[in-house]
């Protein structure tokens, strides 16, 4: 947390909910919001006084924007592997965490179609209930369900998840690439 005019607002994963986090993400990459707008933005949607913030010396506003983007944090590695909102159980992985190809082209997707605001839509495909059969788990109307209620967890859970699926789908776009290459290239040969 950190003290903003007469309010403290969350500045670290471990404070925020899914939905903070997509949220802040969403002002932090709009294009069309200035700095300055990104950053107002940012501290009253977590809480701090518009008035206040408005009010504020450029110098001081620079510091705090300064101040909530340096924290010091270790990030969790562990995948959570359950989950359990509003009554139900969710789990990630049964022995060890991995993707099959039906989950990582739904991530995908949810990622290309809304680049900044994936993370809740991401964990409602990894988290599966367990009483239910892949036809359910896989159905639109379910995993946007279910991300409306990861959105209240928190971001912390994310992290892991977030650095995995980044990893593989730049190590598969990056061997597509290399195979495109090569099958012109030997066309071309």
């Amino acid at each position: 947390m950190i003290k903003l005019g007469s309010k403290e607002i969350p500045n670290v994963i471990n404070e925020l909910t899914i939905e903070q986090f997509e949220k802040v993400s969403e002002f932090t990459n709009n294009p069309e919001l200035d700095a300055f707008e990104k950053w107002v933005s940012v501290f009253t949607y977590l809480g701090a006084d518009e008035n206040e913030v408005n009010e504020m010396d450029f110098a001081e506003f620079k510091d705090k924007v300064k101040e909530f983007n340096t924290v010091t944090y270790k990030a969790p590695t562990k995948f959570k592997k359950t989950v359990e909102v509003e009554g139900y159980k969710y789990v990630s992985y049964d022995k060890k965490f991995k993707l099959s190809v039906r989950d990582i082209k739904h991530i995908e997707k949810i990622i290309k179609k809304d680049p900044t605001r994936y993370v809740s839509k991401m964990l409602a495909v990894i988290f599966k209930r367990e009483d239910l059969d892949t036809i359910e788990h896989y159905s639109d109307a379910h995993i946007k369900h279910k991300a409306n209620l990861f959105k209240s967890l928190n971001a912390e859970i994310a992290l892991p998840f977030m650095a995995y699926v980044a990893e593989k789908l730049k190590d598969t776009a990056k061997q597509m690439t290399n195979e495109v290459t090569a099958v012109v290239e030997s066309n071309n040969g």
